[in-house]
């Protein structure tokens, strides 16, 4: 049989005297401290968790809000700039091979009070479709020029005797032919020689007005616009023709703008969208871009 183990009197003394009974009293002390920092430190997980959550929830709805954005300026359904057809009456497209076969009957017949066919580029390219275009042009009454869409890095004065033998040599009754000088793909990237650029854009230039009788128009965005034409006397007769989708064109005498890329209208077979212009002013600044001479 075990012998039961018991504390004798003095260690019993020894322990009481060592821990006193209002260690106790601390020792609830102790554990509440505890639970409350025990309790403080779920808040504060809770918290941050909550946060976590809720900034992924703004980033998901402004993503969403920036993708529904850009749907919608995309599908032309939201344009930056929409200008009042009070202001500006006389609006239209430029035309060109990716529209299509054309009905030009009907489609002269839309909110259309002018309209650019892209004739030629370069020096050798012709677009696909100009022929075609001009002859249905032709056929109605809706006022109609030719574009020319200018290479950088091409001689100048071949451009215009490509652009003079593909679209006649007289434009007697059409609007003034216009000169796009945007600059496009790599040109972009790795900007062309200035001085080169800026030689070819003027013998361009003066041929066309030796061939025409009026300087033709110049179709560019701000950055071009400010390297090349505004420094230039050469090119100070030249109407301007602002690309400027995301604020109306400021610092500048333009004739054209144009201010969305993301317009649809009927009566063509790709139903792409087109780059739509407005002129500056009603239908007698429309009658002062007509070529008034038969050419030479």
């Amino acid at each position: 049989m075990k012998k039961e183990f018991k504390l004798d009197k003095q260690a019993i003394e020894n322990i009481d005297s060592r821990f006193p009974d209002d260690t106790v009293g601390d020792l609830d002390v102790y554990d509440d401290e505890a639970d409350a920092l025990e309790e403080s430190i779920r808040k504060r997980r809770r918290s941050r968790r909550i946060a976590r959550i809720l900034i992924r929830l703004t980033v998901f709805f402004i993503v969403l809000i920036l993708i529904m954005a850009a749907a919608m300026l995309y599908t032309g359904y939201v344009w930056f700039n929409e200008p009042r057809k009070r202001d500006y009456p006389v609006r239209g497209p430029v035309i060109d091979s990716d529209m299509g076969r054309i009905q030009w009957s009907r489609f002269a017949g839309q909110n259309i009070q002018l309209c650019y066919i892209t004739a030629t580029k370069g020096k050798n390219y012709v677009d696909e479709r100009f022929d075609e275009n001009k002859k249905g042009a032709a056929g109605t009454k809706l006022p109609t020029g030719y574009l020319h869409v200018f290479e950088p890095d091409e001689n100048g004065r071949s451009q215009a005797e490509h652009f003079i033998d593909t679209v006649g040599e007289s434009l007697g009754g059409r609007l003034t032919p216009a000169v796009d000088i945007d600059l496009r793909g790599l040109d972009r990237i790795i900007s062309p020689d200035k001085d080169n650029t800026l030689e070819n854009l003027k013998e361009l230039v003066a041929d066309l007005t030796s061939q025409y009788g009026t300087p033709p128009i110049l179709k560019c965005r701000m950055s071009e616009y400010e390297t090349y034409v505004e420094p230039c006397e050469e090119l100070a007769a030249c109407p301007v023709w602002i690309d400027s989708v995301f604020s109306k064109p400021s610092g500048v005498n333009w004739v054209l703008w144009t201010y969305s890329p993301r317009v649809r209208y009927s009566y063509y077979d790709s139903n792409s969208y087109l780059d739509v212009a407005v002129l500056k002013g009603g239908e007698e600044d429309l009658k002062a871009l007509y070529v008034q001479n038969n050419g030479q």
